[in-house]
């Protein structure tokens, strides 16, 4: 991929699948309700002020987005790039998009390292996780280290050819590295697009999105589109997301933030996704 981390391509307007549910396409042309429009306005204004972030643009505020790591429970994995001697760090999305950005010979088994311990935090399995990803398990058999280096570099690859679904298509399917579900690929994915500019191209998906995702379908299953149709606990379950559901987010996501621009204030996306992974979107 060509780093052009000042060429930044926001993906407004990503097209549903042709073969989308009827409910699908209402809930995403249909846009948002009032008070999910204040609640997304309302809670700009509110991580402006949480992030001390100075700036207003939706780059900066997605940046000042920080995840506590103590690099002392990743220290087993001789990839991790961040500073063991440190007890605890606060990594940005801006530091994540730099260290994605280096180029060394396990730039992407790196950054698949790093993507599990910022998504994981201080807490949770996630060490044992990773683990069982890049040793195996009883339940599965890992991957030789170069298969795995070779998956994550296609992955990426086709990322820039074809773009994000054809990438979460990709580690999904018959390529799948054994262990490394959605909730972390799609971390993975995004800081590689963020690498090279393509903020906002490929979006974090995992169950705590799902279940916003969930919210915004529920409250229109009275809509006359609706009828008929699957639930959306059923739509939205996970922990596995088919590239077609994965894109319906990447649709909606756009459209959300299309809508929100037309007030003249700048939307992205993953801004859209960073507000919705903050706090949950009560009744609206």
């Amino acid at each position: 991929m060509q780093d052009s981390p000042t060429d930044r391509r926001h993906c407004i307007g990503l097209p549903l699948p042709p073969d989308a549910l009827v409910f699908d396409r209402g809930v995403v042309e249909g846009g948002l309700r009032p008070g999910e429009r204040d609640w997304f306005l309302r809670e700009r204004q509110a991580w402006m002020t949480e992030s001390g972030c100075r700036s207003d643009d939706p780059d900066d505020l997605v940046n000042a987005h920080k995840i506590p790591v103590e690099p002392s429970r990743w220290v087993q994995f001789p990839e991790l790039p961040f500073d063991s001697d440190e007890s605890l760090l606060s990594v940005s999305r801006r530091d994540m998009t730099d260290r994605a950005q280096r180029r060394d010979d396990d730039r992407w088994l790196s950054l698949l390292v790093a993507s599990m311990a910022w998504g994981w935090g201080r807490k949770g399995f996630g060490p044992t996780r990773l683990r069982w990803i890049l040793d195996g398990n009883s339940r599965w058999k890992a991957l030789p280290r170069t298969e795995t280096r070779r998956r994550l570099a296609t992955a990426v690859d086709t990322l820039d050819r074809h773009g994000a679904v054809a990438a979460y298509g990709y580690l999904a399917g018959d390529e799948r590295i054994p262990g490394f579900g959605p909730a972390f690929f799609t971390k993975f994915l995004y800081f590689a697009d963020r690498a090279a500019g393509g903020q906002g191209c490929s979006l974090i998906l995992d169950a705590r999105l799902a279940w916003q995702m969930r919210g915004f379908w529920r409250r229109r299953v009275a809509e006359p589109y609706t009828a008929n149709g699957p639930s959306p606990d059923w739509l939205w379950r996970g922990p596995v997301w088919t590239g077609r559901r994965y894109q319906i987010y990447l649709a909606f996501m756009g459209r959300v933030a299309a809508e929100l621009s037309e007030s003249g204030e700048r939307w992205t996306p993953d801004l859209v996704e960073l507000l919705l992974f903050r706090r949950r979107l009560s009744e609206a």
